[in-house]
């Protein structure tokens, strides 16, 4: 025969068999409790992610631009930078040929997942193509506004090829 001791004397109590466990009035406090942390983890996490999407957005903007600037020189021919905002994509392309070097994809869907993108130049019009000649320089200074949701990050470019 198994005895239990009394948690407050000490002593055994005859005739009562230990059983190991948890109470169904101890396991409803821990999911409460787990369910009012996942309540407020929630939400804090999409956010995070978003913002995380669009400052990924902006760096992958600001590397490709970058390259594209450096692409004119090396292959000593004008490059066309074309936008077009409403599918969220640009195209890096031969100025003279029109075949594509580089596209990318920042619309939802792809692993950006952005909502907007809006460009537009020094004077705040909208802009859809920008030249980059042999030697680095654009033909115009532009801003690219990337967001998701309420969240938004800027990328500027200079005519001379410096970006952030």
């Amino acid at each position: 025969m198994r005895h239990r001791f009394n948690t407050v004397s000490g002593r055994r109590r005859p005739g009562l068999a230990s059983v190991p466990g948890f109470s169904m009035l101890e396991m409803l406090v821990v999911l409460i409790i787990i369910g009012i942390l996942v309540t407020i983890a929630v939400p804090k996490m999409e956010l995070i992610v978003r913002h995380e999407r669009v400052n990924r957005a902006a760096q992958v903007i600001i590397q490709d631009l970058q390259n594209g600037f450096a692409l004119a020189g090396r292959q000593r021919a004008p490059v066309r930078l074309t936008f077009t905002p409403s599918s969220q994509k640009y195209v890096f392309s031969d100025r003279l040929s029109g075949v594509a070097i580089m596209t990318r994809l920042l619309s939802t869907g792809a692993d950006f997942s952005l909502s907007s993108m809006a460009v537009a130049d020094g004077n705040g019009n909208t802009l859809t193509t920008v030249d980059v000649l042999p030697n680095g320089i654009g033909t115009t200074a532009f801003k690219i506004t990337i967001a998701n949701g309420d969240y938004s990050r800027q990328v500027t470019a200079s005519s001379a090829g410096f970006v952030r």
